[in-house]
């Protein structure tokens, strides 16, 4: 019996069986390699998409945000306006189909300018931020050092040669400060300190003390002898007018309230520098915030120049 294997000739364009199962594998690998391309790029789009709405949202915000400042900026000069005069400052919302606008205007006068304000008030306001008065009285002294033009080290303070070793490398300004914030240079001066101190302070009141009906809480707070009664008191107090309009019997009583050592700290008399604070929502929840020190300036063309414009920061909570 012939027992040779049966050798049946192969047929053309059959597949053989052997290999049929190592190109069903190699179709299914190539359609998850597709769905996991696909799903990339709808993730990438959604992101995308996402990302250009974000954008859309925030433009939105700040054109809201900086019309705020330009509705102040009218408010500043409409004959009438009690905004200029406002004891502590001016706030009001607006409500528009756009979003919503939170505004506020303070004098400048009323904070302490940290070009012309004395060491000694200066220590009042970093001890009523919460600094020890040890703290509070060097690092005072340090920023009397970092603004005046010469080498002269005061007895808690620091000039060049002592921020030697510190890295990154610190130069002493050894002249005014341009923004208020630049005091955030000077060793000591923390983001948190900055934030309890912000509000208080300024480079555009020129003057050594600040004007009570003007000042904020932080800034009543560092003249001496003043506690936290006594500068609710004088908030509260501000507030009254006279029967003529006029807050004469407010300004005299406020003065009544404060001690001799305090009192030689007080200015009169409204600037024409404000600080502009314009906070904008969306309907959608994007939230813009913008800050500007505006000075008043009737005669010129435009009737105001802008000494700083910058994206605020929400307070943290």
């Amino acid at each position: 019996m012939d027992r040779t294997r049966d050798r049946r000739p192969h047929r053309p364009g059959r597949i053989p069986r052997s290999s049929r199962g190592v190109a069903l594998i190699a179709v299914l690998w190539v359609v998850l390699l597709l769905s996991v391309i696909a799903g990339s790029l709808l993730m990438l789009t959604r992101t995308e998409l996402g990302l250009s709405r974000n954008l859309v949202l925030s433009a939105r915000a700040e054109a809201l945000a900086e019309g705020g400042i330009h509705l102040a900026i009218y408010e500043l000069l409409t004959p009438g306006s009690t905004i200029r005069t406002q004891a502590g400052g001016s706030q009001w919302q607006v409500e528009m189909e756009a979003g919503l606008l939170d505004i506020s205007v303070a004098d400048v006068t009323g904070r302490i300018d940290l070009n012309a304000a004395p060491p000694a008030m200066l220590a009042g306001l970093l001890t009523a931020a919460g600094l020890d008065l040890a703290e509070a009285e060097a690092l005072a002294d340090r920023i009397a050092d970092w603004r005046d033009p010469d080498d002269n080290v005061r007895p808690n303070g620091a000039e060049q040669a002592d921020y030697a070793g510190y890295q990154p490398p610190i130069r002493v300004g050894n002249g005014p400060f341009l923004s208020a914030d630049e005091i955030l240079r000077i060793p000591g001066v923390t983001a948190q300190l900055w934030e309890g101190i912000a509000d208080a302070v300024t480079v555009y009141s020129r003057r050594p003390g600040i004007n009570p009906m003007h000042a904020p809480k932080a800034a009543l707070r560092a003249l001496p002898g003043v506690d936290d009664a006594t500068a609710d008191a004088i908030i509260a107090t501000r507030s009254e007018t006279d029967p003529d309009g006029s807050q004469q019997r407010a300004v005299a009583e406020i003065a009544g309230m404060l001690p001799a050592e305090a009192r030689r700290y007080l200015t009169g008399g409204p600037s024409t520098i404000y600080a502009i604070r314009a906070r904008a929502e969306l309907p959608e929840g994007a939230i813009y915030i913008l800050e500007a020190i505006i000075e008043m300036t009737p005669a010129g063309d435009p009737p105001w120049l802008v000494h700083e414009w910058r994206a605020g920061t929400p307070p943290s909570n």
